[in-house]
């Protein structure tokens, strides 16, 4: 089952979707579960940091949030970074973007501490559903739903009206067979293997047995099996020196032709400057002419449990030339993660293993070291990550040592470790001792693995928190007077003044 993601949609992009039937979506994004106590536009307004300057939300309403399914082949990667590239810099992260962004990782809001990502340009999955939420306290509106590339949004404003957009073979799946190929919604099985392939075209075929649908578009379902190749193609580019994804291209109203791009660099900074298109937060996008592009790579993202023989057969001879020369053929994706064996627990004989701390947090700790093994690239030797929480802030670091000895960020690190170490912290509370402000998880590449934490020490934060913070978590997890380090009580004494 797949992750549902949250994202709060512009006035604009809302519009797009239910009258346009739009099937775009990218920007940043929380895992719905984590944020499902979030419910007032307030809250919604502070979780997805909206209090950015022009922006279109309100505290007081209506907020209109898109829940999304994670695609097999979405690029998802973990919010880290700052506002400039000096406080990028000190998280390792990837992003630099303007306020009220913290870089940390997290976005908090009310009583949730939600680990942010970032989703690049795709497709959006069947079965995403776009609600409204509005200050009267009333349950949210579930105003439309997207029934994928045959059908699109599902208007439920006007009638339940079907609208979809020409998709792009640009964006999102496509299926190649002996007729063509085509844009295609995958159906799959419990473990993830294609069955049925939706093909669609906005072309009626001749003579190919398709079906119009109340979307007005052409389509037709066949066995996964009888396709050639499915996957998502991924069009990547230099663009005045910035890495940008090709998300459409053709002929522009003069023959000309364009490509649409967007951004990869994860710098609105950067992006401003070059006067690219701000559509949403952490989205910059333009359309250029094409010979304005540069080191142009058509790719193919292939999970492995759908890959034929004959793309299996090109990652490898991707691998081959990694280190030789320049191949456009990528490798395939990965359908299972890379695993890590269950942590090995040295407890001294005769000690109570439930006691200790790498018995008794065993689950999260597995969840941890599998995001570390995803996350760090070939030749790792050592990987860890430090988390720093305190009230409804926390903050996560990541690194890497390579062969040679040298520490590296670590970035790309998938966002449920954030939610692994908020549950460690959670379970680690002693009454009147409170619980730990920072641990830090190390896994050797032998599959040692190693827990550290910090109840004590005051943390050198990317951006400190405010002494209201660790009011919150005193109230949270209590402590007794003695427990409290001197720090900490001048935190508090500002709190209260």
């Amino acid at each position: 089952m797949s992750t549902i993601l949250q994202k709060a949609v512009t006035p604009q992009m809302s519009a797009a979707y239910l009258g346009r039937g739009l099937d775009r979506v990218a920007g940043y994004v929380v895992p719905a579960a984590d944020a499902a106590e979030v419910t007032t536009t307030a809250g919604l307004f502070e979780l997805h940091g909206l209090d950015f300057d022009g922006t279109p939300f309100s505290p007081e309403g209506p907020i209109d949030i898109l829940h999304l399914p994670t695609s097999p082949t979405a690029v998802v990667v973990p919010a880290t970074g700052g506002v400039d590239e000096e406080s990028r810099k000190a998280t390792g992260g990837t992003f630099i973007e303007r306020p009220p962004f913290t870089g940390t990782g997290f976005t908090t809001a009310e009583d949730a501490v939600v680990p942010l990502s970032w989703v690049e340009h795709t497709r959006l999955p069947s079965g995403s559903r776009l609600w409204r939420f509005t200050s009267d306290g009333e349950e949210p509106q579930l105003i439309g739903s997207y029934h994928g590339v045959a059908f699109g949004w599902q208007n439920h404003l006007e009638d339940d009206a079907f609208r979809a957009v020409p998709p792009s073979k640009l964006v999102g799946h496509v299926a190649k067979t002996e007729a063509g190929t085509y844009a295609a919604d995958v159906t799959t099985d419990e473990d993830g293997r294609p069955t049925v392939i939706t093909l669609v075209t906005h072309v009626e075929p001749e003579g190919k047995d398709f079906t119009r649908t109340d979307a007005g578009v052409w389509a037709k379902r066949i066995p996964a099996d009888d396709a050639v190749e499915i996957f998502e193609m991924h069009a990547t580019a230099k663009w005045r020196g910035v890495p940008v994804r090709i998300v459409d291209q053709g002929p522009n109203a003069e023959g000309e032709q364009v490509a649409h791009i967007t951004s990869l660099l994860h710098d609105a900074l950067a992006a401003e400057r070059l006067g690219m298109d701000k559509l949403d937060v952490g989205v910059y996008e333009k359309t250029v002419a094409l010979p304005e592009l540069s080191e142009t790579t058509y790719a193919q993202r292939v999970p492995r449990s759908w890959a034929r023989p004959s793309q299996l057969e090109k990652a490898r001879d991707h691998a081959a030339k990694a280190d030789g020369g320049t191949s456009v053929v990528p490798p395939v994706t990965s359908g299972g993660a890379p695993t890590v064996g269950t942590p090995k627990l040295d407890v001294p004989e005769g000690a109570d293993a439930s006691a200790n701390p790498m018995t008794r947090h065993a689950p999260q700790l597995q969840r941890v070291a599998q995001g570390l093994v995803n996350a760090a690239p070939a030749g790792w030797t050592r990987a860890r990550v430090l988390a720093r929480m305190i009230g409804k802030r926390g903050e996560i670091v990541a690194a890497y040592t390579d062969e040679e000895g040298n520490q590296k960020a670590l970035t790309g690190l998938p966002a449920d470790v954030g939610r692994a170490m908020a549950e460690i912290r959670q379970a680690s509370y002693e009454e009147g001792k409170g619980t730990w402000l920072a641990a830090l998880v190390t896994l050797e590449r032998g599959g040692k693995l190693t827990l550290n934490i910090d109840r004590s020490s005051e943390q050198k934060w990317t951006k400190p928190p405010e002494p209201g913070d660790y009011t919150e978590d005193l109230k949270r997890y209590p402590r007794e007077a003695e427990n409290i380090p001197d720090w900490m009580r001048e935190k508090l004494d500002e709190a209260e003044e």
